[in-house]
Formats: C-alpha cells, structure tokens, sequence
C-alpha cells in the first residue's frame, strides 16, 4: 500500500537577502540525508497539525527564528519506490519575527547563509535547484 508523507519548508528573507542551512554528516546518530547540501527550514508535517504550524516550529528548532509565513511559493510531490510512499513538498516564503539571531540545531546542520542570489550557493538541495531553474531565477 503507497503511503504519503507531507513536508514543509520556509523560505526565509532577512534583511533582503535568503536563510540557506547546510545539512551535518551525522544526524543524531545516523547517516544524515543529503549530508553537506545547502537546504532551508523545514521538515514532515506531524499527526494534527497544519503545513504552516509545521513550517513555523521547523525554522524556530532549527534557527531559533520566530517566523510569520507570507504566501506559497512551491508545490512538488515524487513518488519512492523504496519506500512506497509519495513525498509532496509545499515550501512557504516568510520573514522573520523579532531577533535576527540565528541559533542553529547542531544535531541537523552545521552551518547557515545569507544569500542575494542562488549561483551564491554551492551544492543547493536539489528541489530548490528545480524550483529556482523552472522560474528562471537566477537572482532575486
């Protein structure tokens, strides 16, 4: 039986400029997926609760951000064949709420960006590569 699996990502722009968190090798104890690529916040959309209530909790756990979503900005889904389950991706573009200091989850990622333009950040996660390719962004 195929079963789905919902993400939610956030876009963050701060000060004109966009939040990238670079994904850490080892990920409370394992492997971590996609290990040293450049990503944003986000992550799976928990039993209850909202796409938007995930995206806001996933950028204050792994920033210390307090965010307010603005709009959504994309929308991907891919099926796993591994896995049997279809992943569908809704990433939001927001901006920050308050303090402007970024405190990252040293269990997820080991280090952030602040980026004008995607050429400015090397080995981009691969959806945000489609994303910004497809809307012919090379800069903001």
């Amino acid at each position: 039986m195929v079963k789905n699996k919902l993400i939610a990502h956030i876009l963050l722009k701060i000060d004109d400029k966009y939040l990238f968190i670079k994904r850490s090798t080892i990920k409370r104890g394992e492997e971590n997926f996609l290990a040293g690529f450049w990503d944003i916040p986000g992550g799976t959309v928990e039993q209850g609760k909202t796409p938007k209530q995930t995206a806001i909790r996933e950028a204050y756990e792994e920033t210390g951000l307090k965010i307010y979503i603005e709009k959504i900005i994309h929308e991907d889904s891919n099926y796993d064949s591994r896995k049997e389950t279809i992943f569908t991706r809704l990433v939001y573009e927001g901006s920050i709420e308050g303090e402007k200091e970024i405190t990252l989850d040293p269990e997820e990622y080991t280090d952030f960006m602040l980026a004008t333009s995607v050429i400015e950040v090397p080995k981009l996660v691969n959806y945000l590569k489609k994303y910004f390719s497809k809307r012919m962004v090379n800069s903001w």
